[in-house]
């Protein structure tokens, strides 16, 4: 029995199972390293079980990253004999490939909050992304991760003795492919569910604080990359969802009101967290100033964490519910209606300006589809300024730009509803050279360029304010998701999605309003401030409205987030829910609330319903409001 045991021991499957193994776990220490502020709400036995757990939700990492390897010692097991060192490539590619991806999302789920699933393919693969610049710039990482490489490649165990394929030798030997086999499809499946094992699945073994920690890069990979990411809901019917929600908006067509024009500025990455008006930071001296004359919303959130999942919120009314950006996926050429297509059927002039690739992020085929008049990217940029203006990696530096965009409205038909969407404040965080002396470094890189765009803002309303048609228009600033933080809380499941939102015309009244409102609530302020009667469809309220109590959505850690200041309630996909807490601003610790209560009911079927209805209308393309006024049948 022992010599049975050490036999299968010294088996290289299995000696190198066990390294992969190994390898993922340093792997998930050194990602978890790098975030213990998404990981701040859990004590130590959590995080403990959690990485414990870790190993078990690896399998189909091993099964899948590691198939080439298993493939090649499988079938061609005698060519692995006489060339091991095949089969020490095979692994080390294979373990690049997992800590590569791991690796990347040590520094990106700082800003997303999340592991990233198969869209991270499409967001490196995104035209105006500098992968070359990262690479320059992260150099001493490619090293470290060279070397580390070199190390498994040295150390892999691929000098066992394995089990002869020869019944005369062993009798293991002829049932040794279709044992293996086997093991394999139950590491892929993640054992013997009736389904696959997925990320979601974590939630049943581990509290949602730490299941990025269970979970990782490749697994979030292999679970969004096939299957529908929309749920199917049946713990509500439609017509209850239609009712509590009511995602049809519309203002009183006699209404007597002017038709102004809007600019709606969303700046890259501003958060809450880097304001001065919002959070006593000394990055924003001019919006700390400009913020008196404006309607401010001190509880705004965005609905979700990366630029690309702003277009749908702001636009649309489509708050991110689902781990793979919309736009990329399945449904992106789904009909919807939007801001663009609202204000264009009142006769405004439309445009979208940004001065990145007319390729990024694919925001100009979304918009295409029933979006704005007109597409203002690189492209179209002046090729005479270009040299000039161009930071160096995404695109024009945010100051110039911004006078582009003002030479650009004064041409335009009136009224016009524009959107500039910045750039500066990206990594890698480009900051002219004129401009570095009044811009100190922060404590984090992004403060430098933060301090830069508001500089730009600045010179934005100078220049703005000798147009004549200045005082007739709508200036909304906000910002499309938030970045890097220093405090736990800027990383909790309100923290890490507040951002500020500043109305400022001649015609709207200064001050500060405590409701929540969300960036989906945006478009429908608009329409009601210009006086657009065109119905509007979406998750979205007018946030004037004294009826309106308010709530922001969006989706975090496998869980459907419906935030109201200071609550927060999280369900999961069958409606069930696994997270309600309290907690102030900027405080570290959350409180957990018992599961009653009408602020609990309220928020609770709240939730249920815009998941129930996003599921519905997203599956049967019917977003627009003529097409979900039919949907009895």
């Amino acid at each position: 029995m022992n010599q049975a045991v050490k036999q299968i021991f010294q088996l290289n499957l299995l000696r190198q199972a066990l390294f992969a193994l190994l390898i993922m776990q340093i792997s998930r220490l050194i990602w978890a390293a790098g975030n213990m502020k998404l990981l701040s709400d859990a004590d130590f036995f959590t995080l403990g079980k959690a990485v414990l757990w870790g190993t078990f939700f690896d399998l189909p990492v091993l099964a899948y990253f590691f198939l080439p390897l298993w493939f090649w010692m499988i079938v061609f097991t005698s060519f692995h004999r006489r060339l091991p060192a095949v089969a020490k490539v095979l692994f080390t590619l294979s373990a690049f490939a997992v800590l590569i991806l791991n690796g990347i999302d040590t520094a990106y789920s700082q800003v997303t909050g999340r592991r990233s699933g198969i869209e991270l393919f499409s967001t490196l693969a995104d035209p105006a992304n500098p992968v070359a610049g990262y690479l320059l710039a992260y150099w001493f990482v490619i090293v470290g991760l060279a070397a580390v490489c070199y190390l498994i490649y040295i150390y892999v165990p691929v000098h066992g003795s394995d089990l002869p394929f020869s019944p005369k030798e062993n009798w293991m030997s002829i049932f040794k492919p279709l044992i293996v086999c086997c093991i394999w499809l139950v590491c892929a499946r993640g054992g013997f569910h009736l389904k696959p094992m997925t990320s979601l699945h974590a939630g049943m073994y581990v509290p949602a604080s730490v299941i990025s920690l269970t979970t990782s890069t490749p697994l979030q990979i292999i679970s969004s990359q096939n299957g529908d990411p929309v749920p199917d809901i049946n713990f509500m019917k439609l017509e209850l969802a239609m009712n509590i929600v009511q995602p049809e908006f519309r203002i009183n067509p006699n209404a007597a009101r002017k038709k102004q024009n809007v600019i709606l500025i969303i700046v890259e990455s501003l958060g809450r967290d880097y304001t001065g008006f919002l959070n006593n930071k000394p990055y924003t001296p001019f919006l700390d100033t400009f913020s008196k004359n404006c309607l401010n919303f001190r509880y705004c959130y965005a609905n979700g964490t990366r630029s690309i999942e702003m277009v749908p919120s702001i636009f649309c009314g489509m708050p991110s519910m689902i781990e793979s950006h919309y736009i990329n996926g399945s449904y992106a050429t789904n009909k919807i209606n939007n801001a663009f297509d609202c204000f264009a059927s009142q006769g405004y002039q439309t445009a979208f300006f940004h001065g990145a690739n007319n390729g990024t992020m694919s925001f100009q085929s979304f918009l295409k589809q029933t979006g704005p008049s007109h597409y203002f990217g690189l492209n179209e940029y002046p090729k005479v300024e270009y040299e000039r203006d161009f930071d160096g990696a995404w695109g024009i530096f945010d100051e110039p730009y911004f006078k582009y965009f003002l030479r650009c409205c004064d041409t335009m038909k009136k009224p016009f509803f524009n959107a500039v969407f910045t750039l500066s404040s990206h990594d890698p965080y480009q900051v002219p050279p004129q401009y570095k002396s009044q811009c100190p470094n922060g404590t984090l890189p992004i403060h430098r360029s933060i301090r830069y765009t508001d500089l730009a803002l600045k010179s934005f309303f100078a220049e703005a304010r000798k147009y004549e048609w200045f005082n007739e228009t709508i200036f909304v600033i906000t910002g499309d998701h938030t970045s890097y933080g220093e405090d736990d809380y800027f990383y909790s499941s309100s923290g890490h999605y507040e951002i500020p939102l500043l109305f400022y015309g001649n015609n709207i009244q200064p001050g500060t309003v405590d409701k929540t409102v969300s960036q989906c609530d945006i478009v429908p302020t608009l329409m009601a401030m210009t006086g657009i009667s065109q119905p509007f469809y979406g998750f979205g309220k007018n946030a004037l409205d004294s009826a309106y109590q308010g709530y922001s959505i969006h989706k975090e850690k496998g869980l459907y987030y419906i935030v109201r200041y200071p609550y927060s309630l999280g369900i999961d996909a069958e409606g069930a829910v696994k997270d309600f807490h309290s907690q102030p601003r900027n405080h570290k610790r959350h409180k957990n609330l018992p599961h009653s209560g009408p602020v609990y009911e309220e928020l609770k079927s709240l939730m249920q319903a815009h998941l129930a209805l996003f599921s519905h209308c997203v599956k049967q393309n019917k977003w627009l409001i003529d097409k979900v006024g039919n949907h009895k049948n």
